[in-house]
């Protein structure tokens, strides 16, 4: 509410003071009212009391003063998403910050719309929000990320390159690139990396290794 000591009083003399005034505020719900919507409000003085003046002695004129109530601040940012390569959009959602007096997004005009940057290759793409109004704040849409990531690769056959190299070959996703790596005892900690990271051109990609004597078990890791 509007406190009784919010005015300016001019033309007392010897001194006198006032020591409150009514001050009232227009509009329904009033202006100082928490769910007051923004807008300027007048605000109407009255019954000045109090303080060391004598009301008999001064003949009191008014003016109204005028409160401004500005919207609030609310941002709509849009969620991360993640799909794999060849699947469909999860579905988009965002997320509210800023209502006041217990709004949610039930208290917002408009439509809110998502959408996101074309593409289906492996990346990441915006996600923008938009399309949302409101007489009480004002809103800033902010993007999220969907990231589209590679599938995991499936080692196919092995197969035989003349008598000292062996192809291995795996499903992959054009213009991702992978890295081959080995290890001789499928228990050991570490794996070696094939020399040379593979950009795949196709569905499939492949690469060579030498034959060895002993059993080598490969993996297939998708380079960031």
């Amino acid at each position: 509410m509007l406190g009784t000591s919010a005015f300016t009083a001019s033309g007392l003399q010897n001194g006198e003071t006032v020591g409150s005034v009514t001050l009232t505020p227009s509009g329904s719900p009033a202006g100082t009212a928490p769910t007051a919507a923004a807008g300027p409000y007048t605000i109407t003085p009255s019954a000045a009391s109090g303080g060391t003046f004598n009301p008999a002695n001064y003949t009191i004129s008014y003016a109204t003063g005028t409160l401004t109530v500005n919207k609030a601040a609310l941002s709509v940012t849009a969620d991360d998403k993640t799909k794999t390569y060849g699947s469909a959009d999860p579905t988009f959602t965002v997320t509210y910050a800023g209502f006041v007096n217990s709004d949610t997004s039930e208290a917002l005009g408009g439509a809110l719309t998502i959408t996101r940057a074309p593409g289906e290759t492996v990346g990441s793409y915006p996600i923008t929000p938009s399309g949302l109004t409101s007489a009480k704040y004002t809103i800033t849409f902010n993007t999220g990320n969907l990231t589209i990531t590679a599938s995991a690769p499936l080692i196919l056959a092995l197969t035989s390159a003349g008598p000292t190299d062996l192809v291995i070959t795996w499903n992959a996703v054009s213009n991702t690139t992978y890295r081959v790596q080995y290890k001789g005892v499928l228990s050991a900690t570490n794996w070696t990396d094939l020399i040379g990271d593979v950009l795949a051109g196709g569905s499939t990609a492949s690469t060579t290794d030498l034959k060895t004597t002993t059993n080598r078990f490969y993996r297939i890791q998708v380079v960031p």
